[in-house]
């Protein structure tokens, strides 16, 4: 091989090696911040975080925070995908031979765990879903879709739920994902006794939700 091109080859990699090193080091910082901000979020809650706060904790001015997060917007999209690709890792444990209604069940049931010992995670999903909805989709936020609706257009296919009038399984998943949700904050909100009495009907609640969508659930129905 000519001398110029094994120079050449040289080069290229300790450009590789540099470029590795630097968004290690990127990657590194931006979990940093990401830590102050979940830090802030668990004291002040998601409606108060605040940048300059975050900025202070990290070790960095607020200006220099910007080189890593555009706006308080996308530090709180980025916390959020964290958020879903840990509520998704806790849905992967739901059997996917359960039939869809036992799966949707199981789903539900799997988000109020998570809630339970994340609030701080529901909190900022829900923040994200109210203030960022128009920033463009992440991979984490399509497959929690996917994975929420997919179960309800299972259960269509295979005639488990009934579609009324000219709803369809959209309506179905958002529907279960704002009980689930609700169920979740309500739970929270409650003395400890109380949570705990709420705990043990949770999952006979959503069975009632989800055992309404295998008949005729329209508000025009009877």
């Amino acid at each position: 091989m000519p001398q110029h091109q094994r120079d050449h080859e040289h080069h290229a990699e300790r450009l590789d090696r540099r470029r590795s090193r630097l968004e290690r080091r990127r990657s590194d910082t931006r979990d940093d911040i990401l830590a102050a901000a979940r830090e802030v979020l668990l004291e002040r809650g998601a409606a108060d975080l605040s940048l300059r706060e975050i900025a202070r904790r990290a070790g960095f001015s607020p200006g220099a925070l910007y080189k890593y997060f555009d706006n308080k917007d996308d530090v709180i999209k980025a916390l959020a995908d964290k958020a879903m690709g840990a509520l998704l890792v806790e849905f992967g444990k739901v059997a996917a031979e359960l039939p869809p209604d036992e799966r949707a069940l199981e789903l539900g049931m799997a988000y109020l765990e998570f809630a339970r010992h994340n609030p701080e995670d529901v909190a900022v999903i829900a923040l994200h879903e109210s203030t960022v909805h128009a920033l463009p989709l992440t991979d984490e936020h399509r497959m929690m879709g996917e994975t929420v609706v997919g179960v309800f257009e299972e259960g269509v296919a295979a005639g488990v739920f009934t579609l009324s009038g000219d709803e369809d399984p959209d309506y179905m998943a958002y529907g279960a994902w704002a009980f689930v949700q609700g169920l979740a904050i309500f739970e929270q909100q409650q003395r400890p006794v109380v949570a705990d009495r709420l705990r043990s009907k949770q999952r006979q609640l959503l069975r009632v939700y989800i055992n309404g969508l295998k008949s005729d659930w329209s508000a025009d129905a009877g």
